[in-house]
This record gives C-alpha cells, sequence and structure tokens, in this order.
C-alpha cells in the first residue's frame, strides 16, 4: 500500500492522503489477490527493472546528472 504518485503502477496505490481509499485497496486486495498474484508478480517485476542499477537508461540518467555536475566551476 502506497500513496506515492511517481510510481503509481508500482504495488497497490491509492491517490493523495485518503486512508478511506487506502483501506479500500487493503480490502480489494484481500478479496482478490490470490486469483491474480502470478500475473501481478510478473507485472511488478518488469515494471520494477526501471529502477534497477542495470538498467541502461536510468545508468546514463545519472551519468548525465554527474557530468552536468562535474561541468559547473568548483565554487
Amino acid at each position: 500500500m502506497h500513496n506515492a504518485s511517481l510510481c503509481a503502477d508500482l504495488g497497490f496505490y491509492y491517490e493523495g492522503n485518503e486512508v478511506s481509499l487506502g483501506a479500500q485497496r487493503v480490502l480489494e486486495v484481500i478479496d482478490g489477490f490470490d486469483a491474480r498474484h502470478a500475473a501481478y508478480r510478473e507485472r511488478q517485476r518488469r515494471l520494477i527493472g526501471r529502477y534497477l542499477p542495470d538498467e541502461p537508461q536510468l545508468v546514463a540518467q545519472y551519468a548525465g546528472l554527474l557530468n552536468v555536475l562535474f561541468e559547473r566551476p568548483a565554487r
């Protein structure tokens, strides 16, 4: 259960700080997760890949940020 909008497609997301929405998601998971756990696991593994340290696009983005940082003059 989480409300992190930057990764709403991961895990069990509910919007904002609405406790009632979070509780509703918990009940949805309790009621139906067993029937779809294998598909859920596969989808989550695929989606989480974008955050792993061996993801080329992520590595390239960090390298770009570091390059910009080191190209700035020292104070």
